[in-house]
């Protein structure tokens, strides 16, 4: 029988990002018989998936946390975090990267993982001078533009990006702007997009109308939504003028837009001025984002920058149209007229005539949805995505056995 791989996936934080939810729909395809993971994360407040990742039988290290605090021990016994994590964050940044490879540099000399997959920058940095001093080989998946990364932040990961076997990318414009820094010279670099677990998706997107009679929403109305974090990056001013512009031309419709994060208190206020608040819901965050996509007939996004977003592949494999700001990944999915309708980033009037248009045209929402759901589960089934990944270290492990061999592995897409 062959000896398995020792693989560590390596990630900032397990909060509900989009990186961190792809890695959990991963579990149920990862091929056991090959490859033993562990996982390891950074941020010890964004915990939520742990929970999902130890029931699936994996093992998950906090390289983060503060002394004593034994954040994932709590987690597993369903104890809270003690207010010592989650405080005092300018002390845990003063000493975190430190901390953390230490922790790392630890769990490798307790494991000795064969390889390392990191997703996120830091997670990126750490995962390199890790693999530089214990000999092993590293895989990185970048999610943004590199452009985007704070300039410390960015000096650092270009100063490590060629210790490194390979770059997965999520999405074309992602490699480009590798490109434009000249990663590409370093490493070598692969497009793979991101995909979602099309079964799952759709089973968990039920019980409809007890939802919407749980918020309070008319049985007549139609439903634009979307599902965030609520930051900067998401421009959710711009989607509050959309649904304005929309509320004042079309009665029996309700906006839906679930999450939370540092921008709440100033969509909350916007809501309140512009007269809106028995037209737009906001839930918070759920646990059941997924049944709340399934309530929705259109998604929106308004986004400044993307990778390629998860929730608008659920969206998509539910069935839903798009209208979206034409960023990251997002038009290498979407075409325009086809599975919905994209606009620049801050055209307001135009994402509002798209969605109007859509709002009174059943059938053409139908159409286009039935386009999307077809698209994502021939090309975007996670399954696939997995299966490409663990493919790619079985070509880097198998090249490390062979020191001989010293061509680059072909920078082709997936």
């Amino acid at each position: 029988m062959a000896t398995k791989s020792n693989v560590l996936l390596l990630i900032k934080s397990l909060g509900l990002g989009g990186a961190e939810r792809l890695l959990v729909d991963s579990l149920p395809y990862l091929d056991r018989a090959r490859f033993v993971y562990h996982v390891a994360y950074l941020v010890p407040w964004k915990a939520m998936l742990v929970p999902q990742i130890v029931a699936a039988g994996i093992p998950v290290s906090c390289l983060g946390d503060l002394p004593g605090a034994r954040t994932v021990e709590r987690l597993q016994t369903g104890n809270p975090l003690p207010p010592q994590v989650t405080a005092p964050r300018s002390l845990q940044a003063a000493f975190s990267l430190p901390l953390s490879y230490w922790r790392l540099h630890t769990l490798q000399r307790q494991h000795r993982f064969d390889l390392i997959h990191a997703d996120m920058p830091l997670a990126g940095i750490l995962a390199r001078l890790a693999g530089r001093q214990h000999g092993i080989p590293v895989i990185y998946t970048e999610h943004n533009l590199i452009e985007r990364y704070h300039p410390l932040t960015r000096r650092m990961h270009e100063a490590t990006f060629g210790w490194q076997e390979c770059v997965l990318t999520v999405s074309d414009e992602v490699q480009s702007s590798i490109r434009r820094a000249g990663g590409d010279r370093k490493t070598t670099v692969r497009t793979l997009l991101n995909g979602v677990p099309v079964d799952q998706v759709r089973g968990e997107a039920v019980g409809l109308a007890d939802l919407r009679a749980e918020l309070a929403i008319p049985a007549e109305h139609r439903i634009v939504g979307s599902v965030a974090v609520f930051r900067s990056q998401k421009r959710l001013a711009d989607w509050l003028a959309v649904a304005a512009q929309v509320a004042q031309q079309e009665v029996n419709v309700t906006f839906l837009l679930v999450g939370d994060g540092p921008e709440m208190p100033v969509v909350q206020k916007r809501v309140r001025e512009l007269g809106l608040s028995e037209r737009i819901r906001l839930p918070g965050f759920r646990a059941d984002g997924r049944r709340c996509i399934g309530l929705m007939d259109i998604y929106l996004m308004t986004s400044q920058f993307e990778g390629l977003p998860i929730a608008l592949l659920e969206a998509m494999t539910l069935g839903k149209p798009i209208v979206s700001t034409a960023v990251g990944g997002i038009p290498e999915v979407i075409t325009g007229g086809q599975e919905g309708w994209l606009a620049p980033v801050g055209a307001i009037t135009q994402l509002a005539q798209q969605l109007k248009t859509l709002l009174d045209n059943a059938a053409q929402r139908q159409a286009m949805g039935e386009r999307g759901a077809a698209k994502v589960e021939a090309a975007y089934h996670i399954k696939q995505r997995v299966h490409a990944i663990e493919e790619v270290y079985k070509e880097v492990l198998q090249k490390r056995h062979q020191p001989q061999n010293t061509q680059p592995l072909v920078g082709e897409p997936l």
